[in-house]
């Protein structure tokens, strides 16, 4: 920092400083005073070499305080995460047997523990001491997460810490919520909180979004997980209507809550374009806990040439999507899991088109 200060000479008696000549004592006074704070006065000169170092020195300081103040700033809010899988939550095992039989004779349940890690990385110039963290998502309530060491963790510049915890994960009552304001907007990302001690002694605290829309717990848990539904073989039934057939599909419900059981919102759609034939159901069927229920399906054959073709392939769609009855229809927050069925009957479709000719 460099601070210029230029004096103004006074030309008089060859440059030399002159001194007034008044015989009034006031007058005299009055310019003496005058006279000091004027460009050509030696104590002006002094004056103002002095206020020049105050402010040098006030500057040097700030500057100094600054320093120290953005280096302790920078020891802060430097955990970052990892760039490779920071985040990882180990998958659930799908059974190798997953037959009707098999899943009615099993326990059905939405809640597993899984291990988790959270990687971090100081890229901060300073070590740090990581003396808590917590991670929160909506499928799991607040989980606290620790290195395995006795005391604080020590990350050095550059350093990794892995944090790691067990996740209580409830896939069907998103029991993250509770942590949240309930009067606010569900949350939707996986967020932890640190607390860390940096070099000054200070501690601070830093909250990182560690999975936007929380996939990892879906993809890894919820996803995975079988639905309580169970269906079971549907039963063909020929209709008095001429090309139109209903399918009764039998559907027991392994969970202690009663199950919605609906047309999938893209079934109607797909059954057309790719398979020739229209679906139309009734109301959505409400299945007790625990309980058992049908859902009967009529299906119109509009292409002989496109519904013989599937009915020989044997292969279905997406048609029935179960949902907790607990919440309504149209709720965002409701968990759906879709059904694959094998509607076409290659019996009832033949005869029907053989009848008319196609």
């Amino acid at each position: 920092m460099g601070l210029e200060i230029e004096f103004e000479y006074d030309d008089t008696q060859g440059g030399a400083w002159s001194r007034p000549e008044e015989s009034d004592v006031r007058g005299r006074l009055g310019r003496r005073w005058n006279e000091r704070l004027s460009a050509g006065s030696p104590l002006f000169v002094q004056f103002g070499i002095a206020v020049a170092a105050l402010v040098l020195g006030a500057a040097s300081t700030a500057g100094f305080l600054a320093g120290r103040t953005a280096q302790q700033d920078r020891a802060t809010l430097r955990l970052h995460l990892a760039p490779v899988a920071p985040f990882v939550i180990e998958p659930i095992a799908l059974p190798a047997d997953q037959s009707p039989a098999q899943r009615l004779a099993t326990p059905w349940t939405d809640a597993f523990d899984r291990p988790v890690t959270l990687s971090l990385v100081n890229d901060g110039p300073d070590p740090v001491s990581l003396v808590g963290a917590t991670l929160t998502a909506p499928q799991f309530s607040l989980l606290a997460l620790t290195t395995g060491s006795a005391g604080p963790a020590r990350i050095a510049p550059g350093g990794i810490s892995v944090l790691r915890g067990t996740a209580h994960v409830v896939c069907g009552d998103y029991p993250g919520r509770a942590a949240y304001d309930p009067t606010a907007p569900p949350p939707i990302a996986t967020v932890a909180q640190l607390s860390v001690r940096t070099t000054d002694g200070a501690i601070r605290h830093e909250t990182l979004q560690v999975d936007r829309y929380s996939d990892v717990a879906e993809q890894s848990v919820c996803e995975r997980m079988l639905g309580p539904e169970v269906v079971g073989t549907p039963v063909y039934t020929a209709s008095p209507t001429a090309g139109l057939y209903a399918v009764t599909v039998p559907v027991n419900n392994r969970a202690p809550f009663p199950l919605r059981a609906a047309l999938s919102p893209a079934a109607t759609e797909e059954w057309k374009a790719n398979a020739g034939l229209s679906l139309e159901t009734g109301a959505p069927a409400t299945i007790p806990p625990h309980g058992a229920e049908s859902v009967t399906i009529m299906v119109g054959v509009l292409d002989c040439t496109a519904a013989k073709s599937i009915a020989v392939e044997g292969y279905g769609f997406d048609t029935l999507s179960f949902t907790d009855a607990r919440d309504s229809p149209d709720s965002l927050d409701a968990r759906q899991q879709d059904e694959a069925l094998f509607l076409a009957d290659h019996g009832l479709i033949v005869q029907y088109c053989d009848s008319v000719g196609h």
